[in-house]
């Protein structure tokens, strides 16, 4: 399945929430799962240190904007431009993921299956539906693998919501997040198919 993002973009204080929360530094192989122009990679080599940065982005425009801007600024011996899908790509070497894009019922077991332990993976809004994140600073989320599921819908929201909180709660506050676009349908689907007791 292909996933295009809308061609909006992080602002240089969000990515540096996102690079925080996962605690990025020398030693991280950081990837941006749909790069767009780039930015996250950059600021992950530049001001975090990080020793790889790879963009992977699906839009052949977008991509070829990105590497070009990145061959201008001299960092092609450290950030990596990919034309290409995520889903099919190669992540094994990835420490950080940096993943904005609404989840899909995939994602759990596609990321489970290509990522390696101990990697960190950040979400945009949510962590994934199930998923007990390890840490946030909102609107990201950082979960682990391997994954921490539970199937205690209480227990999840609360972590989403930052206090308790029931699943009509949950569906409000994301109804009336201006910012926050997701697919009902599909998010309320995976709700019940990952808490039988919904």
């Amino acid at each position: 399945m292909n996933r295009l993002g809308p061609e909006d973009y992080q602002s240089n204080r969000h990515i540096r929430k996102i690079l925080n929360l996962a605690q990025a530094f020398k030693g991280d192989v950081f990837y941006d799962l749909g790069c767009g122009r780039g930015q996250l990679c950059v600021v992950a080599v530049a001001e975090f240190g990080v020793k790889r940065a790879v963009g992977i982005e699906l839009h052949r425009g977008r991509a070829a904007k990105a590497a070009e801007r990145i061959q201008e600024m001299g960092l092609t011996d450290r950030i990596e431009i990919r034309n290409e899908d995520f889903m099919e790509s190669d992540l094994s070497d990835a420490t950080i993921v940096y993943c904005g894009l609404g989840e899909v019922d995939e994602d759990v077991a596609l990321f489970g299956r290509k990522l390696k332990t101990g990697c960190k993976i950040v979400s945009l809004f949510l962590p994934f539906v199930g998923i007990l994140p390890a840490a946030a600073d909102y609107p990201f989320y950082l979960m682990k693998v391997p994954f921490r599921k539970t199937k205690e819908v209480s227990l999840w929201t609360s972590k989403v919501l930052f206090t308790d909180a029931s699943v009509e709660e949950l569906y409000q506050e994301l109804d009336t997040d201006r910012e926050y676009r997701y697919d009902k349908r599909t998010f309320k689907r995976m709700m019940k198919k990952r808490f039988p007791s919904l």
